[in-house]
């Protein structure tokens, strides 16, 4: 068993459930009411939101599965890396318009689930 990746298993489906539940009724809905947004814009975006909502449902099965099965080590790996990635992105996002990236959900989240998954990978 490795806790570490356990505990990116959990960050990431807190992730998801909040993502899912919670940020639809705040961030999806208002969006595609707006009216200054043109459409093609909106609608790209409304499947971003759901892509990022599979995603985080698959990094949670992905860690789980890496969490309690050494088989799933390597998927452990794979997704630590690809959490990095995403809190890097974030962190980048974060710069350029402004945000204090302890601020912003999705870069503590990810930052959460590529630094246990890199104890995990180191333990």
């Amino acid at each position: 068993m490795s806790v570490g990746f356990l505990i990116a298993a959990l960050a990431a489906g807190a992730g998801f459930f909040i993502h899912a539940f919670v940020g639809s009724r705040k961030v999806v809905v208002p969006l595609l009411r707006a009216p200054h947004v043109p459409p093609a814009s909106r609608w790209l975006m409304f499947l971003c939101w759901h892509f990022v909502t599979i995603a985080l449902a698959g990094l949670a099965l992905g860690f789980g599965w890496a969490g309690v099965d050494p088989a799933g080590r390597t998927m452990g790996l794979s997704l630590t890396v690809l959490a990095a990635a995403a809190a890097l992105l974030t962190l980048y996002v974060c710069a350029r318009a402004g945000f204090r990236p302890w601020k912003v959900p999705p870069f503590v989240l990810f930052t959460l689930m590529a630094a246990a998954g890199g104890w995990a990978a180191a333990g």
